[in-house]
This record gives C-alpha cells, structure tokens and sequence, in this order.
C-alpha cells in the first residue's frame, strides 16, 4: 500500500510540474499534504511512517544507484525501452514525454487527454 500511494504522489507531483507556471516546492510540508490530498490517500499518518521505514530508504538508495550508472543529469529523467525492438532512450525533462510515445510506438495524447 505505501509503494501505491508514493507512486500516487508521485504522479500528482508531475503533473503539478507540468500545469503549473510557477515552481512548486515539493519538500514543502504544506506541498506534499497537498499532494497526498490531491491523490485521494486516506492513511496520511501511515504514509508518512511508510516513508521514514527501511523499505523506502532502500528504493531511494536504488534509484540513486540506478540513475548515476545511467548518467543521469537532471529530473524528471526517464529511460525508456521499447518492448518489441529493445532499443532503450533515455530523456531528460518534462517537455521531452512526447518522445517517450515514439520510443514505444505509441500516439502521444497529451497531458491531459481528452
């Protein structure tokens, strides 16, 4: 459950970043309660223990570990592979998730499509 609601606020964050005209704090405890609203938990209490617990320092520390091996420079970073050719990209910024369509050879709808 705690894995599910970070990936929760997690995408809420992400597309805060990309409606928004201004920089949105995401350390901000008033930010991230607005995010987890935002995303519908109900366990805010549990959520917050969840993320302090061994289980996701160690998801921390692998992604660390997964980005600086993949020569990540910057956020939100995506690597990419497609299923059917393997061919892997890797993307940097919110303005390239278009691409993210053409490496998977699907149609790219938008942010927010209707």
């Amino acid at each position: 459950e705690g894995v599910r609601n970070i990936s929760l606020i997690r995408r809420q964050i992400s597309q805060e970043a990309v409606v928004s005209t201004q920089s949105t704090g995401i350390t901000d405890k008033e930010n991230i309660m607005g995010f987890v609203k935002a995303a519908g938990i109900q366990d805010v209490e549990g959520l917050m223990e969840f993320s302090k617990g061994p289980e996701t320092r160690q998801q921390l520390i692998d992604n660390t570990d997964e980005a600086i091996a993949s020569k990540c420079f910057g956020a939100p970073w995506f690597t990419v592979t497609n299923p059917q050719s393997g061919r892997t990209e890797k993307f940097f910024g919110h303005d390239r998730v278009e691409m993210l369509g053409w490496v998977l050879g699907k149609e790219y709808k938008g942010h927010h499509p209707k």
